[in-house]
């Protein structure tokens, strides 16, 4: 259930472990959520006119909006924060 590419981090599992289901299910979305925003980001660095893709960036923007409220009191939960932030490290380096 963990195996999201957005949890394969220099995180320690034991720490991924003591989220709560809530955190859990929280991160797993948000890992498939963060793998279409980078081939969304991929294909906007070569074709930045393909509207199929605009379209898919701004739905993707909306959903991630839609979550802030949700990510904002996670994130004051000192483990959740950690593997949030390691898992934005791996956008980054993936974009």
């Amino acid at each position: 259930m963990l195996s999201s590419d957005a949890l394969a981090s220099p995180v320690d599992e034991a720490e991924i472990l003591k989220l709560n289901p809530e955190q859990q299910e929280f991160m797993i979305s948000y890992g498939k959520w963060m793998d279409e925003f980078i081939d969304v980001i991929r294909i906007q660095k070569t074709d930045p006119a393909n509207k199929e893709n605009n379209l898919k960036m701004i739905a993707l923007t909306e959903r991630a909006e839609e979550s802030r409220p949700q990510l904002t009191e996670y994130m004051k939960d000192d483990t959740f924060s950690l593997i949030y932030k390691a898992s934005i490290e791996r956008m980054s380096k993936e974009i």
